[in-house]
């Protein structure tokens, strides 16, 4: 994770052929709504109603727009594909100290989601 923003409705543009981006000093970003790449309920919200988070994936940011940020954890990942099947846009898991199972999300797979 590079950085976490909070961004107005007003700062998302739609640019044809690259979906949904912001601006993050000066460079468009491409944003990944893991809401709509999941398949879930909007719950009436709109960017002031979520958290865009900046990360670096093979060499490029991406802001992938979450509800919220619970925390940053040092976790061991274990691969899902191993242990379960192949899940289109999760790498692996982890156990959490509270006995949780967390997903750990691939970004690579994540904008390609929201790119169909």
């Amino acid at each position: 994770m590079i950085e976490s923003l909070q961004v107005a409705e007003q700062e998302i543009h739609s640019v044809s052929g690259a979906g949904r981006v912001i601006s993050v000093r000066g460079e468009y970003v491409p944003v990944v709504d893991l809401r709509q790449v999941f398949g879930l309920p909007e719950r009436g919200r709109d960017a002031a109603g979520g958290v865009m988070v900046i990360l670096e994936s093979d060499g490029a940011a991406t802001a992938l727009f979450v509800d919220q940020l619970i925390g940053q954890h040092q976790v061991v990942i274990k691969s899902l594909e191993s242990n379960y099947r192949k899940v289109t846009g999760i790498s692996g898991a982890t156990i959490m100290g509270d006995g949780r199972v967390a997903m750990i999300l691939d970004v690579p797979a994540l904008v390609k989601m929201s790119r169909h």
